[in-house]
């Protein structure tokens, strides 16, 4: 049994350690410890904890029994084992805390519990995916179950859900997999017995990766629209045009109040570094001119979806942040409308060039597609593909496999045609 002072610097020194779960127990208080936690959840996303624990055996019973106070961090050293010590006491009197705090949250609500468990997400995930799940949270979870025990739920009724959901198959599997981590933290928390995950059984429904990528006539039709949403403006697309006013007020609307400006020029530079780097939409909005290295040919990105990384900047888009006019005092590429901030929307201009160029439907994260699909279909590796996307893993980049068949093709041939010249061979005289 590993024992220690438990302080700050012994706690900092703790290490963790791929899907290992250790304890440690303080010398000072006996029954005051920390456990370190290292696993993967259900999206396959490395978790790290270091919490503190109080273990007693209740009066009367030779039952070994552990419980969470706090996790390090929001909780010192100090709190915790003052924590503890009142948990000591209280078990030398005959209660069992953990019996007590188990039946106080076994009638809690789904949407009761889901307020820690959201703001651990909001600690743990990025910003971009922690509003997903509160989006997904609110729309689908919360009108399902918000009012039921969070120990009522049953997977029939995580399966009638899931089945609800059967005509938008992504959201349906996306809802089931955030109630998996959602009862993963409520069976942690107490809330539900060990084991009872009600999502576990719960088939997921085959996923159609969605795949657009434009052609080279398309990518004319783009730098077309772009060109005119900079010069002179573009009419705003259907989903963004204003309402019609009242008859009678339409001879008081000025005659320049339907002419085109022209567009906010760090919003179609943002459109077109999207096209030219295969970047992500946050990435190219949050990019910072500390992270340009024009000279080497580089974006140095500290905080993306797969975390740091380098990104190769191609000479075209190079030349499109020579010339983006750089703002005193706002460290951003694309600043926005408030001092030192970067540009946060821009959607209404990108739909607008979409309509202008006639592509419907296409979404700014298919640029990104697009931008992969080009070096693919001429036959470069995967390898070379994930370089320019930063993805983490291969795995992620084989979805543009398919479209290198043209070198693979040839290869075909060329081996059909020399089996097939063996084949027709005649054989050697005897």
């Amino acid at each position: 049994m590993a024992t220690a002072l438990l302080n700050k610097r012994s706690i900092d020194s703790l290490e963790f350690s791929p899907g290992c779960n250790y304890f440690v127990w303080d010398t000072k208080l006996i029954g005051f410890g920390i456990r370190v936690t290292e696993k993967k959840d259900v999206d396959g996303k490395v978790y790290r904890r270091k919490a503190f624990v109080v273990g007693y055996r209740p009066r009367g019973t030779k039952l070994f029994k552990r419980l969470v106070i706090g996790r390090y961090g929001p909780m010192t050293p100090d709190q915790a084992r003052d924590k503890a010590l009142q948990h000591l006491s209280t078990v030398a009197k005959g209660t069992d805390p953990q019996a007590e705090r188990r039946a106080a949250r076994a009638g809690l609500s789904v949407a009761e519990l889901s307020v820690p468990y959201l703001e651990e997400v909001d600690q743990r995930r990025k910003p971009g995916t922690a509003k997903e799940y509160r989006r997904l949270w609110k729309k689908h979870i919360l009108p399902a179950f918000g009012t039921r025990a969070v120990s009522a739920v049953t997977l029939t009724d995580v399966r009638r859900l899931h089945r609800s959901l059967h005509e938008t198959p992504y959201v349906a599997n996306r809802v089931v997999a955030r109630l998996a981590t959602f009862f993963t933290h409520a069976i942690s928390e107490g809330a539900v017995p060990s084991k009872e995950n009600p999502t576990q059984g719960v088939e997921f429904y085959p996923e159609q990766g969605r795949e657009r990528f434009l052609t080279k006539e398309e990518f004319g039709r783009l730098g077309e629209a772009l060109a005119r949403a900079e010069r002179e403006g573009l009419p705003p697309a259907p989903e963004h045009k204003s309402k019609p006013k009242k008859l009678e007020n339409q001879k008081h609307r000025p005659k320049s109040a339907d002419i085109p400006i022209p567009a906010n020029p760090f919003a179609v530079a943002a459109i077109r570094l999207l096209a030219l780097t295969g970047c992500r939409e946050n990435e190219i909005l949050s990019l910072r001119w500390d992270a340009v290295d024009v000279e080497r040919g580089h974006l140095r990105l500290d905080d993306t979806k797969t975390g740091k990384s380098v990104r190769p900047l191609g000479q075209a888009a190079a030349a499109v942040l020579e010339t983006v006019p750089r703002i005193q005092g706002n460290p951003y590429v694309l600043p926005g409308l408030q001092p030192k901030q970067h540009l946060k929307e821009i959607k209404r201009v990108w739909y607008a060039v979409r309509h202008a160029a006639k592509l419907k439907g296409l979404r700014l994260h298919d640029l990104r597609h697009s931008f992969a699909s080009v070096p693919a279909a001429s036959g470069e590796s995967l390898l070379v593909v994930r370089s320019l996307l930063g993805h983490k893993n291969v795995a992620t980049t084989e979805r543009y496999a398919h479209l290198g068949d043209d070198p693979v093709k040839r290869a075909a041939d060329r081996t059909a045609s020399s089996i097939a010249s063996w084949l027709t061979a005649s054989p050697p005289a005897r």
